[in-house]
């Protein structure tokens, strides 16, 4: 075997983990209109064949990315046209790759199929440790040697492809674009192991673990000898279906079926890949590096309709089904020529898959042990933060999890209450910060989701939780789903504490908020000694604060605080509050100046009378 096809499936491998990682940067720190230096980088795999012949063209592209992932481990550098031209580069150089490589043999479609599956399985492995922040938002030490030994493998890559003698693939490969579907059900849903948790109700652990089985499986299934040479395999003729099935029960019946689905998903979704290699090149009439184009235009595009909509919050089973549908159909149509191969050679990958099994867990017990929220309540008195943590995204799109639990930390709250908490959103990188700050401070989380299942309403506290609820608030007429979580927690002394959390509707006009306070006011209504906090999107002085006070419930910034300070910087508003009865006295009011989020936290001490 020549070097360029032993280099070939680990180099798909390579670019398919920066791949992912660079299009979770972008939908992190970019707007909707990223997308488009995503598409202008994605197509220049066509015009790169053009400017250096087919057998540069792929060096090329991959010592480029190489550069690109560096840079964008320098925050200074990753402003939104770079992260998308990265994210762009990393699938011109991955379709190039694959293309390359499935045209390179018989085996050439399942050797790229398993080549990406396997990158999905170690992507995943690498994260689960990291509680899912990828290397390239942490930084120091650990951040830079990941991205310089991605850089290295990528360089070297390029230099053993630049000396080879062989050409690249015939043909333009339009139909690949769909390598864009097939990498946002991977990136965003079905390999998304906060995804899958949120949806499913399990741990991340739990998610992660149903992933990387679903790998190990589909990369055994590829690796099985072909049972038909012409149709490709049973499994290959089975999983377009499977997919479409598994999708469409991913997003319709999440709560009870995410983990089935996203087993299902994960092992089916390489079979679908392997027969979406092996087709002949789509016929445009415009010529190879056209095609390359607009496979590479397609890709960009295809990536953003299936992500674009997760990340305003809407219902992605539309595009899920259709992506999947449309993998399906393509890889229907036609047979891919299989071989039947040494069983000793074809189950290397499924060995190296089940070791990627053993990788989270080995790796999670070298990490720091947590630091706990304080538990010294002595006196019937405890502190209590609110804050409105924005998806952990700062003002300059940096994904900042770590701010966010230093802040909380440095508060010294017993009692910590946050809204927007993301969890596997594509504008959070896919961060399930629930289970950060759980893991962070080995404490309680009590999340309830808002809007859709990857934001939503966190109470974390280290004290002992003697009750908990979690309930929806109606919508009437608001932008979005509403919800709040409620607990009571147990002090040094004996006594109960109530604590409420929520985030209202965020509309111009307050009678949805009046409807959502109801139920609120009701919860705390019969404890005197109850406290209700979060963002409530109202005004001092709007018809819901008049209701608020006449409920009884007292503001702690209005009596011992600055009423004219905005707790809200972006514009700038008074809009996040800390509520009690007459059961409570506050002391020590702080508004904590910090640029984490475009809110500000809010943080005091509760005393119980």
């Amino acid at each position: 075997m020549t070097p360029a096809p032993r280099t070939l499936p680990l180099l798909t491998a390579v670019i398919t983990v920066a791949a992912l990682e660079l299009l979770r940067l972008a939908g992190a720190s970019g707007s909707a209109w990223a997308v488009l230096p995503v598409t202008a980088a994605a197509a220049s795999a066509g015009p790169l064949v053009w400017w250096l012949g087919p057998r540069r063209a792929l060096p090329a592209a991959v010592a480029a990315l190489a550069a690109a992932r560096l840079l964008v481990q320098i925050p200074a550098a990753r402003a939104e046209p770079v992260v998308a031209v990265a994210a762009g580069l990393a699938l011109a150089a991955l379709l190039l790759t694959v293309r390359r490589l499935a045209a390179g043999s018989v085996n050439g479609p399942g050797r790229a199929a398993r080549a990406i599956a396997l990158a999905v399985g170690a992507d995943v492995a690498l994260r689960l440790p990291l509680d899912l922040l990828d290397p390239v938002w942490r930084g120091g030490a650990a951040g830079w040697l990941w991205a310089l030994l991605l850089s290295c493998l990528l360089v070297a890559g390029a230099w053993r492809l630049w000396g080879n003698a062989a050409g690249s693939a015939p043909g333009g490969g339009a139909e690949l674009a769909l390598l864009g579907p097939a990498l946002a059900l991977y990136a965003v849903l079905l390999a998304s192991p906060a995804f899958v948790a949120a949806q499913g109700g399990l741990s991340v652990p739990a998610a992660g673990w149903t992933i990387a089985c679903g790998t190990v499986l589909g990369v055994w299934a590829l690796s099985l000898p072909q049972v038909s040479p012409r149709a490709g395999g049973i499994a290959g003729i089975a999983a377009p279906g499977v997919l479409a099935v598994a999708v469409a029960v991913f997003v319709a019946l999440p709560a009870p079926l995410a983990a089935p689905a996203a087993l299902a998903g994960t092992a089916a979704l390489p079979a679908v890949l392997r027969r979406l290699f092996a087709l002949p090149r789509l016929l445009t009439g415009r010529g190879a590096l056209a095609d390359l184009a607009l496979a590479g235009c397609g890709a960009a595009v295809g990536y953003g309709l299936l992500v674009l909509p997760v990340q305003l919050g809407l219902v992605p089973g539309l595009f899920a089904v259709a992506a999947a549908a449309g993998l399906g159909w393509s890889a229907t149509r036609t047979g891919a020529a299989g071989a039947v191969r040494r069983l000793g050679h074809a189950f290397r990958p499924v060995l190296v898959a089940v070791l990627l099994l053993a990788a989270p867990p080995l790796l999670t017990a070298l990490r720091d042990g947590p630091r706990p929220l304080p538990t010294d309540t002595a006196g019937g008195q405890y502190r209590l933060l609110t804050w409105n943590v924005h998806w952990a995204v700062n003002a300059d799109g940096e994904l900042v999890p770590d701010a966010v639990a230093d802040v909380i930390a440095d508060s010294g709250a017993h009692v910590a209450v946050l809204q927007e908490v993301p969890r596997g959103r594509p504008a959070a990188g896919g961060l399930d910060l629930v289970t950060f700050l759980e893991r962070r401070f080995d404490a309680t989380a009590v999340w309830v989701p808002g809007a859709d299942r990857q934001f939503g309403n966190l109470v974390l506290t280290s004290l002992p939780v003697t009750d908990s609820v979690t309930e929806s608030l109606p919508r009437a007429g608001g932008d979005m789903d509403r919800s709040y979580a409620a607990v009571t927690v147990r002090l040094t002394d004996g006594e109960e504490a109530a604590v409420v959390g929520t985030h209202l509707d965020g509309g111009e006009e307050p009678g949805p908020r009046l409807r959502q306070l109801e139920p609120l006011l009701a919860a705390v209504g019969d404890d005197p000694g109850a406290v209700l906090a979060g963002d409530l999107n109202a005004r001092p002085g709007s018809r819901e604060m008049a209701a608020v006070a006449a409920a009884g419930l007292r503001s702690a910034q209005d009596e011992i605080g600055d009423p004219e300070r905005d707790t809200a910087t972006t514009p700038p508003r008074r809009v996040d509050w800390i509520l009690g009865g007459s059961g409570v006295a506050f002391g020590d009011f702080d508004v904590i100046d910090s640029d984490a989020s475009d809110h500000l936290p809010l943080a005091v001490t509760v005393y119980l009378d």
